[in-house]
């Protein structure tokens, strides 16, 4: 915890101020960007994309794996909506308990991800505050283009019932496309973070 910033173990109200104005605190880790509330990644990620985006989006190797991203996560969208998984998804979730995506899973997001949603054009937002299922879930399924690992992956009983083993088998080689490209775009994006806050 960075001291200033949280004061033990409490958010400081500077620390909410500047969040909801979008700017960063005057002291920020990497580490913070994942380990904070999930409102709080919300506001770095904002943050950084209000004040980063253009710099970061002028890198034309980080542009063309956001363009090759978009690509693997349209594939992986477009196998879902072939088996009508994301209104699978959906329905589980409002069952008891929330199914995958509970309440719990929103936490398993982070600053950077959501910056990464941000800078493809993804409107983050939270939409559900019931207790009950992720905040970021609509009423089709996940808003975000890239989601984190737990989210992708499909392995949960109604899925395996509900789906052919060929599809399932198709499904998890597309996410790990995906997701082997993903974990690329956030190391980068973590450098460009890294070389600029806190300078």
């Amino acid at each position: 915890m960075v001291e200033g910033v949280f004061l033990n173990g409490f958010v400081t109200d500077t620390f909410l101020l500047t969040c909801e104005n979008n700017m960063l605190p005057d002291t920020l880790s990497l580490q913070q960007l994942f380990t904070v509330p999930v409102a709080d990644k919300q506001h770095f990620a904002e943050a950084l994309h209000q004040k980063h985006a253009t710099d970061f989006l002028r890198q034309d190797d980080l542009r063309a794996d956001l363009e090759l991203l978009q690509n693997f996560a349209r594939r992986v969208s477009r196998h879902m909506a072939k088996l009508e998984m994301g209104k699978m998804c959906v329905r589980c979730a409002a069952g008891s308990g929330g199914g995958c995506c509970s309440l719990f899973m929103a936490g398993e997001t982070d600053a950077v991800q959501m910056l990464m949603n941000m800078l493809v054009g993804v409107p983050i937002r939270q939409v559900r505050g019931d207790g009950s299922e992720c905040c970021y879930l609509g009423e089709k399924g996940c808003l975000f283009t890239f989601k984190p690992i737990f989210c992708l992956n499909y392995n949960c009983k109604s899925i395996r019932d509900g789906v052919s083993s060929e599809n399932v088998t198709e499904l998890e080689r597309l996410t790990g496309q995906l997701l082997g490209k993903q974990y690329e775009v956030e190391k980068k994006l973590l450098e460009l973070i890294g070389r600029r806050i806190n300078r």
